[in-house]
């Protein structure tokens, strides 16, 4: 088993290493070393090569690598390698892919992975052979840069949208037979591939060495920054891999569920307490009669948004803001009378109570200091359980976080602006950015 490690060991200083002169030089792909070094090694017969799943764990056949050159051990870890950075697994089950569309699945990342190491030369060399194949017999899969659900589509002749001006209808491409699946092939690349269990597959819990999904997108970060760093200024970029980085890196989440979200979050909280009260008699009074037992009540939550009314700020942009964070409110029941409202530029305006966010009146337009703000929200009497803060950002905070109040900072941007820095720790923070 130790010369199998040494061999994996020279197998990845192989591909991360620069390039040098002849037909097996290194790959030069250091920005995947975090990942490489991450994956657990279990050696055992079971497979015909190697897999990998969910856990990071990879899976290698003793005999075979034994006999395998150090490049064609290394070009094996960089494929499977790749599967898991870019989560096909989980992507597997968002498509559907199942037994009898797993090898549609494979073939579709396959062809994703052959683009990305393809300028590199890490390419496996059985799979070049099978993903031009591929390419030379399925039409539609021809042109690079595609992603793995779009290969997928073509593949399995499933429906992609028709606004889509990339793709004409499957139905051209295959005529009425389509495309032959074969039966299923349980070894491939692994449950790291298609998030199918293998029964080689050891439990999750192993004490064996694993990665959890928080440790996992960790190292995607780390590989993803490091990817976009090596490929600069090189003009032939994997379109696929690239869009992969940029999404780790740079992800497009849209905000207002997240701002939505994280306002029930905090109100769920706040609504979760429950007061004591002698105005309302105990449910158990009949238990014990001689001693008397408070009641409890539920209290309504108290809200107070306080809203950044220097002239930076977009006002279509705060009116969605605003329309989702009133949404969420009237979702969960919470009156207008408990919701009090602050502008605020470089002074704050007295608060006033919140029927609608449409009827609300705002009044500034100067500087910018949420320090103010905040401050007289807090001091307002029930004190609030919730403060939401839309602002472009650009104001100094408080130092310490308002008492007994959670806080949502909703950031207002456009596309072109630049995200502020310096929003408090103890604040939740939503990157609001107006897509038109």
């Amino acid at each position: 088993m130790g010369n199998i490690e040494d061999r994996l060991a020279a197998a990845k200083l192989w591909l991360i290493s620069p390039h040098t002169k002849g037909p097996d030089s290194p790959c030069d792909l250091p920005y995947i070393a975090h990942a490489l070094y991450a994956i657990t090694t279990v050696v055992t017969p079971d497979v015909p090569t190697m897999t990998v799943d969910e856990h990071w764990r990879v899976y290698i056949n003793p005999d075979w690598a034994i006999n395998a050159t150090i490049p064609d051990l290394g070009r094996e870890l960089a494929h499977l390698t790749w599967h898991l950075l870019m989560d096909h697994a989980p992507r597997a089950r968002t498509m559907g892919v199942a037994k009898t569309t797993a090898k549609h699945w494979h073939q579709a990342t396959d062809l994703t992975i052959d683009d990305t190491l393809d300028n590199t030369g890490a390419c496996p060399k059985h799979l070049d052979d099978e993903a031009h194949s591929v390419r030379q017999h399925t039409p539609g899969t021809n042109k690079p840069g595609l992603s793995s659900e779009e290969y997928y589509a073509v593949l399995s002749r499933l429906p992609v949208t028709p606004t889509d001006p990339k793709h004409p209808d499957q139905s051209d491409l295959f005529g009425n037979n389509g495309p032959a699946n074969d039966e299923w092939d349980s070894g491939s690349c692994g449950s790291g591939c298609d998030g199918i269990p293998r029964t080689t597959d050891l439990p999750g819990d192993a004490d064996i060495g694993s990665l959890d999904h928080i440790d996992a997108d960790a190292i995607r970060m780390r590989v993803a920054i490091a990817y976009q760093e090596h490929m600069k200024g090189r003009g032939d970029q994997p379109l696929e891999a690239m869009r992969w980085a940029q999404g780790i890196t740079d992800p497009e989440i849209p905000w207002e569920p997240l701002l939505a979200r994280a306002v029930r979050h905090a109100v769920g909280w706040a609504n979760g307490r429950v007061d004591p009260t002698w105005t309302r008699p105990s449910r158990r009074q009949s238990v014990t009669p001689q001693f008397p037992q408070p009641g409890w009540r539920r209290p309504v939550p108290s809200i107070a948004i306080v809203i950044d009314t220097s002239g930076s700020i977009d006002d279509l942009l705060l009116g969605k803001a605003m329309a989702e964070v009133d949404g969420a409110l009237s979702a969960l029941g919470v009156p207008g009378a408990s919701i009090m409202t602050y502008s605020c530029d470089a002074a704050v305006q007295a608060g006033r109570p919140l029927r609608k966010s449409k009827d609300m009146q705002l009044v500034g337009g100067g500087g910018t200091d949420m320090r103010v703000g905040i401050a007289a929200a807090s001091e307002n009497k029930p004190r609030p359980d919730l403060i939401v803060v839309f602002t472009d950002g650009y104001t100094p905070w408080p130092a310490t976080p308002p008492p007994g109040s959670a806080v949502i900072v909703a950031i207002l941007r456009r596309p072109d602006e630049d995200a502020p820095d310096g929003t408090p720790a103890w604040a939740t923070r939503i990157d609001c950015v107006l897509h038109k």
